[in-house]
């Protein structure tokens, strides 16, 4: 499956990283000068993709302009006029009406290696969940498989799960017909639109009928929620990053 479209979820409110959100979304957080939302546009479009849709919500504005910046992909945003009552799933869904082939998936507060992209386009399976081993970040999506590294369950609390078997990075490779099998679950659920949950809740809804494969990956990666995760994304996992990657830290 060949991919040159991308959605980024980026329409959250930011409330635990406040001292910086305030002031901008969290994919403008920089890591060594550089807004890690415009370090994905750049990673995304160095690998073929052509086409990046940005779910926004919170300062909706910061993206507007950023879009009319980049000239070497099509980037369009998408509002989640919801977006402080909603979960990523409603943005998700947002962002992929009518999108009509496969596509990757991030979250907008992400810093990681950029082989994770490759990896990630180079996995044979069509719906691919990216995840990682033990990260010790304090705000863990646990992930339990199955025997052949199919999606079972996931959740922040450890307990909900019979084993753990990876953590949950936040990109992901989906095939044209997710959205829709996402809606078709929401509805024998009685779920109704704006849905307030996360959108990898709505991956786990769909996993028994449809197979997502886990692919596990120890390349560096942090997602930035706090105050903390910056220190640590800052101190320990940029440099780690530049140093493989010959990225200047």
């Amino acid at each position: 499956m060949s991919i040159d479209t991308a959605i980024i979820m980026a329409a959250g409110l930011g409330s635990r990283i406040s001292a910086f959100s305030r002031n901008a979304p969290k994919g403008f957080i920089p890591i060594a000068g550089r807004p890690i939302v415009e370090r994905s546009i750049a990673i995304l479009a160095d690998r073929g993709i052509r086409h990046i849709i940005i779910g926004t919500g919170y300062m909706a504005s910061e993206y507007e302009a950023l879009s009319s910046r980049i000239s070497n992909v099509q980037i369009d945003c998408v509002t989640n006029l919801d977006y402080a009552n909603s979960g990523s799933l409603e943005t998700f869904l947002l962002c992929t009406e009518r999108l009509g082939c496969g596509f990757l998936s991030l979250e907008s507060d992400l810093l990681y290696d950029a082989k994770m992209i490759d990896r990630v386009l180079e996995c044979p399976f069509p719906n691919v969940i990216l995840a990682s081993g033990q990260t010790g970040s304090g705000d863990e999506v646990y992930i339990q498989t199955d025997d052949r590294s199919r999606l079972v369950n996931l959740s922040k609390d450890r307990h909900a799960l019979s084993r753990i078997d990876a953590e949950l990075v936040g990109i992901c490779k989906l095939d044209q017909g997710i959205p829709a099998a996402i809606e078709a679950w929401m509805a024998r659920e009685g779920h109704k639109r704006p849905v307030g949950f996360h959108y990898e809740e709505g991956l786990v809804g769909i996993a028994r009928s449809l197979p997502l494969h886990v692919e596990k990956t120890e390349l560096q990666w942090t997602e930035i929620d706090t105050l903390e995760h910056l220190s640590r994304a800052n101190a320990v996992i940029w440099p780690r990053i530049a140093s493989a990657s010959g990225e200047p830290a």
